[in-house]
C-alpha cells in the first residue's frame, strides 16, 4: 500500500510540474527586457500618411481647365536601432505617386479651326530616405512616446503626356524639380498590444502631417 501511495505521489508531482511549465512563460522570455524600447532593440515599421504636403509642386497649372492632383501615399518604411535606453537611430524611407492633369482648348487636328478640350498630365514619383534620431520621452512595457527628426535625400522623377497629337512629343509641363533634400520632425507614440508587435502614430512635418502603421520588434536585449 505504501509503495502504491509513493508511486501515485511521484506521478502526481511530475504532472503538476508539467502543468506549471505549460502555463508559465517560456524560460527564455525571462531573459529578455520586455520594455517597448531598450538598448539593442531593432524595430521595423511600415505605415501610411495623410494629408500629402507636396501638392504645391503643381501650382503652376492650377488655373488650367479642370485642373486636379491625385495620388497615393506617402507610404513609410522604417528601421530603428536602440543606441541607449533613451536614444535610437533610424533609417526612414517614403514613397508617393502623384498624377496631375488638366485640359486645354486646342484646334481639332481633323476639323480645324474647331477647338476641343485635350487632356495634359504629369506623373511624379517622389522617393525620399532620411537618417534620423529619436529621443524616447517615456517608456514602459506597452508604451513608447518619442520625438525625432532627421534629414536625407529626395529623388523626383516625372513624365509628361498629352492627348493632343501635334504636341505629343514636344509637351513639357512647367514643373520645377525641388532641391533633392528631404527632412522630417515628429512626435510619436507606440502601443505594444503584443510583446513584439505594436501600432504607432506620428504627427509632425515631413511628407504628411499624420502617419500611422505597425511596428515589429526583432531583437531584445538580455537582462544582466
Amino acid at each position: 500500500m505504501k509503495r502504491i501511495l509513493l508511486v501515485l505521489s511521484v506521478v502526481l508531482g511530475f504532472s503538476l510540474s508539467g502543468q506549471a511549465q505549460f502555463f508559465s512563460h517560456p524560460k527564455w522570455d525571462y531573459n529578455w527586457d520586455l520594455k517597448a524600447h531598450e538598448k539593442g532593440n531593432i524595430h521595423f515599421s511600415y505605415g501610411y500618411g495623410q494629408p500629402r504636403l507636396d501638392k504645391k509642386l503643381f501650382d503652376y497649372h492650377k488655373t488650367e481647365l479642370d485642373f486636379r492632383v491625385v495620388g497615393v501615399g506617402p507610404f513609410f518604411w522604417k528601421v530603428e536601432h536602440g543606441l541607449t535606453r533613451k536614444l535610437s537611430v533610424m533609417l526612414s524611407a517614403s514613397y508617393i505617386l502623384y498624377k496631375s492633369d488638366w485640359k486645354r482648348l486646342r484646334p481639332d487636328p481633323l476639323y480645324a479651326p474647331l477647338e476641343l478640350p485635350f487632356t495634359y498630365q504629369t506623373t511624379l514619383h517622389d522617393i525620399a530616405a532620411n537618417l534620423r534620431l529619436n529621443y524616447h520621452l517615456f517608456v514602459n512595457k506597452d508604451w513608447d512616446i518619442y520625438i525625432g527628426g532627421g534629414a536625407g535625400y529626395n529623388y523626383f522623377k516625372h513624365k509628361d503626356e498629352t492627348e493632343y497629337l501635334p504636341e505629343d512629343t514636344t509637351f513639357n509641363a512647367h514643373f520645377k524639380t525641388p532641391y533633392p533634400v528631404s527632412y522630417e520632425m515628429s512626435l510619436g507614440v507606440r502601443y505594444f498590444f503584443l510583446t513584439r508587435t505594436a501600432i504607432y502614430l506620428e504627427a509632425g512635418i515631413g511628407k504628411a502631417l499624420f502617419q500611422g502603421g505597425f511596428v515589429f520588434k526583432f531583437r531584445h536585449r538580455k537582462r544582466g
